[in-house]
């Protein structure tokens, strides 16, 4: 059924409850019938006593048709109010989808082979890491509603950004980066460990991590499949880019640096382990396609189900049921007062 066809449909939120009202009503009359069995009195010298001011109160005699109009105006009072329990809504247009409430942890590597310039980006020879700095602006520019951090890692990783809504800030310092700040040779297992505290702060959230790296080794106090175990015990999926080439007979000198091809099965292994994927990103149009694939994961599935907006009619059936009530006491008022 398309938007337009439901727009102006009515709806119950909660038609159930219509029930509940037929219930009261049998459970009352079963217990006036009960009430008036016990009302006989087995005593015969009883005494009954009355209160002074009884005889004050007006006695009016109702005829057959008045008490008759007394008691269709109560049940439809009483359906009125059912109506009104059930919470009818008129259906209107389409909300907009729910944001996904993510929370992403970026792991990029600052170690001193992300300084090569050996990508191509608006006509000019940049390096890894320039790279990465102008594609990630973009790519934080374009979330909406998830909560972003950034750990830089070399030989030891660091919180350069914790778990933030301000996309702004993150954007502000991913221009701050700078090869080899944190040390020269990369600890991935590190870098993964200090994520997991991280996104431990919010363990209710959906969460994955993004990695960023051209590293062929890793260097550190924790191996990568170990802290790749421990994330995969705290459901948190690894998205792995792997940076520059994975020609594994290359090697090359680069402003006085060995150059090592990224190890592209140390990275599938990691992200296996954790249900996440690997992207190989030889140049600058795979690592776009492959933050495009990032962003489409572990997005919130109430997204899928449309939503609407509902206007409450409740009001319509209170009124209802509560006007022709109002209409004849004032009917009964002003015969009384013509007399």
């Amino acid at each position: 059924m398309t938007t337009g066809q439901l727009t102006g449909q009515l709806h119950w939120l909660t038609p159930y409850l219509l029930v509940l009202p037929l219930l009261l009503t049998i459970i009352a009359l079963g217990w006036r019938g009960r009430a008036l069995s016990l009302s006989v009195n087995p005593f015969t010298n009883s005494m009954t006593f009355k209160h002074p001011l009884l005889k004050l109160i007006p006695q009016q005699q109702r005829s057959a048709t008045q008490r008759r109009w007394q008691w269709l105006l109560i049940g439809w009072l009483w359906i009125m109010l059912s109506l009104a329990l059930a919470q009818p809504v008129r259906i209107g247009e389409q909300l907009p989808d729910l944001p996904p409430e993510r929370d992403i942890v970026l792991l990029v590597d600052v170690s001193i082979s992300m300084t090569l310039k050996d990508y191509h980006y608006d006509d000019e020879n940049i390096s890894r890491l320039d790279v990465l700095k102008r594609l990630l602006h973009n790519f934080v520019g374009q979330l909406q509603g998830e909560r972003l951090a950034m750990i830089v890692f070399a030989e030891k990783p660091y919180v350069f950004v914790p778990l933030t809504r301000d996309h702004t800030l993150l954007q502000r310092q991913l221009q701050r980066l700078t090869g080899a700040m944190t040390g020269r040779i990369s600890a991935l297992g590190d870098a993964i460990t200090l994520g997991i505290k991280e996104a431990s702060k919010q363990p209710q959230r959906k969460q994955l991590f993004v990695l960023f790296t051209d590293a062929n080794e890793s260097l550190g106090r924790v191996a990568p499949e170990a802290a790749a175990e421990l994330a995969a015990e705290a459901g948190i999926p690894l998205y792995s880019i792997a940076i520059g080439s994975t020609a594994k007979n290359q090697q090359e000198v680069a402003g006085g640096l060995l150059y090592q091809p990224v190890s592209l099965a140390l990275l599938q292994t990691l992200a296996k382990r954790t249900g996440g994927e690997t992207y190989e990103a030889n140049d600058v149009q795979a690592i776009e396609q492959a933050l495009v694939a990032i962003n489409q994961q572990q997005k919130n599935k109430a997204a899928a189900q449309p939503r609407y907006q509902q206007h409450p009619l409740y009001w319509w059936f209170l009124l209802t049921g509560v006007l022709p009530l109002l209409l004849r006491q004032v009917w009964l008022v002003s015969g009384v007062a013509k007399r």
